[in-house]
C-alpha cells in the first residue's frame, strides 16, 4: 500500500517557500519525492526514464545555496514528457530506434525549469508518436490511470499527469496539439494548460521532429500540469509567458455540453453545469453557447494530419515496432485515394457513421487541395467568431472529453469521437485549461443512450463500472487570453475543492 505524504501532498509554490523558509530542506524534499516514484512504478509504470542520482545530487548543492531573484521553483522536484530534451537522455518519442541517441543539451522549458531552481527527476511516459489518447508504447509499456489501473491516465502526455496526481512530481511539463494535455488532466484529476501556440517554446522537443509540418495548419503547444490552478500560474511565469490577473464580475461564459459529435456522459454533462453554477455566484454571466459544426472542425483537422499520406511518420516508423494503435492510423492515413469511398461505405453498413464519414474525407492532397483545407480551417475560425460575437462570449467552458478515464485499448476504436472536444480549440488555436469538478456518481453509469454505431457501443463500456473516476471541465478563450482561463478555472477550483465528490487525491495504490 503506498500513499502520499506530507512533502509529496504539497504544491510546487509551497514546496517553494518552504525550501527557502529552511522549514524542510531540498535534499528531503526531492528524496520523497523519488521514493514516491519507486513507490508507484510498478502499479503505473509512468516514468520512462528515471534521473534519480542527478536529482538528488542537484538538491544537495540546492541545500548549499540559497534561491537566488527570480528563482521561484528553486529545490522543487518536477518531471517533464520524455518529448523533451533532457541532457544525457533520449527522446525517442516512444521509438525503440531512437533510444541510443543521448542529447546533448536541455530543452528550452527545460533549461527554463532549472533557471528557476527547478530539479528535474525523471522524464514520464507518453503514446507512441504522441498521436492517440493513451498512454502506451513498445519502447517503455504501459502507464496506468491512478484512480483505476485498469483505465488509462490519457494521452499522450498520460505518465505526467499520473506522476503529478500521485505525488511523484510537484509539477510536471507536457505538450498538446489536439488534447494531450487536456485529456489526461481530465482523466487524472489535475489542471492543465494548454497555451497560446507559440507562448511556450517547442524548442529541443519530439514535436518540432513529429508535427513541425502541420505548424501551418494545426498549431502544436506545451503546457503545465499541476494539482491547483496557482501551480499552473506559477509554472507559466517561471516558463516566460507570466500570466496576469484578471476579475471574473461582468464576465460572459458561454455553455455547451454536447459537441454535436460525441454526447457527453452523464458526470461529464453535470461536471459542466457544476461549474456554470458556482462561476455565476462568483460574479459571472453564463449564456449557453453552440458552436458551429464541429464536425467540420475535425474534418480539418483529421484532414491538415493526413494531408502527406503520413510521409512525415513513415520514415520514423521503418523498422520500428508499432503500437496497435499507430499500426490502424498509418493503415488509414496511407489509402489510397479510390480505397477510401469503398472502405467508407463498408464502414457505414457496418454501423461506424462517424469513422466512414471521416475516412472519406481525409487522406493524401495535393499541394493546391491542402491550401484549399487550410482555407477551410480559416473560414471555419471566421465563423466561430462571429457565433462568439453574437453571443457576447469571452470564454467557454464544456466538456474536456466525452468520456471519464478509458479502459486500456478504447481509444483505437473511439477515434475521432475521443478528442473531439479539445481537437476543436486546436483547429482554432486557442488556449485551452482543464480544472477538476467532481467525481463519477455510481447512478451515472447507465445513463448513455441505446447505442447507434461501434462508437456509442464502445462508450457505453467505458461508462460502466466509471464510479469514483474524476471529471473535469474546459475552460478555452481567444488567443493570448489565458488570464480569463485561469480566472474561470480558479474560481471553480476554490469553490468546488471542499466539496465531498471533488478529486482531491487517487485511492490507494494496492
Amino acid at each position: 500500500m503506498s500513499e502520499v505524504t506530507e512533502l509529496t501532498g504539497m504544491g510546487a509554490a509551497e514546496l517553494a517557500r518552504g525550501i527557502a523558509a529552511r522549514q524542510f530542506s531540498a535534499s528531503e524534499v526531492v528524496l520523497a519525492h523519488l521514493e514516491r516514484q519507486n513507490e508507484t512504478q510498478p502499479h503505473l509504470n509512468a516514468v520512462a526514464i528515471a534521473l534519480h542520482d542527478q536529482a538528488m545530487a542537484a538538491a544537495k548543492a540546492a541545500d548549499q545555496g540559497r534561491p537566488e531573484n527570480g528563482q521561484k521553483l528553486y529545490g522543487v522536484p518536477v518531471t517533464v514528457k520524455e518529448c523533451f530534451d533532457v541532457v544525457g537522455t533520449a527522446t525517442t518519442a516512444g521509438l525503440v530506434g531512437r533510444a541510443a541517441h543521448l542529447q546533448a543539451d536541455d530543452a528550452k522549458m527545460v533549461t527554463r525549469l532549472r533557471d528557476a531552481g527547478a530539479i528535474v527527476t525523471a522524464k514520464s511516459n507518453l503514446a507512441q508518436l504522441e498521436l492517440y489518447v493513451e498512454t502506451d508504447n513498445p519502447l517503455y509499456g504501459r502507464t496506468n490511470n491512478p484512480w483505476d489501473l485498469e483505465r488509462t491516465p490519457g494521452g499522450s502526455s498520460g505518465g505526467e499527469a499520473a506522476l503529478v496526481a500521485t505525488g511523484g512530481s510537484a509539477l510536471g511539463l507536457g505538450t498538446d496539439i489536439g488534447g494531450s494535455v487536456r485529456v489526461p488532466a481530465h482523466y487524472c484529476g489535475l489542471c492543465g494548460l494548454r497555451a497560446t501556440p507559440g507562448a511556450l517554446s517547442l524548442a529541443g522537443t519530439a514535436d518540432q521532429m513529429l508535427f513541425g509540418h502541420l505548424s501551418s495548419g494545426i498549431p502544436d503547444s506545451a503546457g503545465p500540469l499541476a494539482r491547483s490552478v496557482a501551480d499552473l500560474r506559477l509554472a507559466m511565469e517561471v516558463l516566460g509567458a507570466p500570466v496576469p490577473e484578471a476579475s471574473l464580475q461582468g464576465m460572459v461564459i458561454g455553455l455547451y455540453d454536447d459537441d454535436g459529435f460525441m454526447p457527453a456522459s452523464a458526470a461529464v454533462r453535470r461536471a459542466a453545469h457544476q461549474a456554470a453554477v458556482v462561476l455565476e455566484a462568483a460574479g459571472a454571466r453564463v449564456v449557453p453557447f453552440e458552436p458551429p459544426s464541429v464536425l467540420e472542425a475535425l474534418d480539418v483537422f483529421y484532414g491538415l494530419f493526413t494531408a502527406d499520406g503520413a510521409a512525415a511518420y513513415l520514415e520514423l516508423l521503418d523498422g520500428e515496432q508499432l503500437d496497435p494503435r499507430i499500426r490502424r492510423l498509418m493503415q488509414l492515413a496511407t489509402l489510397t485515394t479510390w480505397q477510401r469511398p469503398a472502405l467508407g461505405i463498408g464502414l457505414l453498413a457496418a454501423g461506424q457513421r462517424r469513422l466512414s464519414h471521416l475516412i472519406r474525407t481525409t487522406g493524401l492532397r495535393t499541394a493546391d487541395e491542402s491550401q484549399a483545407l487550410i482555407a477551410r480551417r480559416d473560414a471555419y475560425r471566421r465563423r466561430f467568431e462571429l457565433a462568439l460575437g453574437e453571443a457576447g462570449v469571452d470564454v467557454l467552458i464544456c466538456p474536456p472529453n466525452a468520456l471519464p478515464a478509458l479502459t486500456h485499448g478504447a481509444s483505437g476504436d473511439l477515434g475521432a469521437a475521443g478528442l473531439s472536444y479539445t481537437a476543436l480549440y486546436s483547429v482554432l488555436g486557442w488556449p485551452a485549461g482543464v480544472v477538476p469538478v467532481t467525481r463519477v456518481r455510481p447512478v451515472e453509469t447507465e445513463r448513455r443512450t441505446a447505442w447507434v454505431d461501434t462508437t456509442d457501443r464502445i462508450a457505453r463500456r467505458v461508462d460502466r463500472g466509471s464510479s469514483g473516476l474524476p471529471v473535469g471541465v474546459q475552460v478555452a478563450a481567444r488567443p493570448n487570453r489565458e488570464d480569463l482561463i485561469l480566472a474561470v478555472m480558479e474560481a471553480v477550483q476554490t469553490a468546488l475543492s471542499g466539496s465531498v465528490d471533488f478529486p482531491r487525491l487517487p485511492p490507494p495504490l494496492n
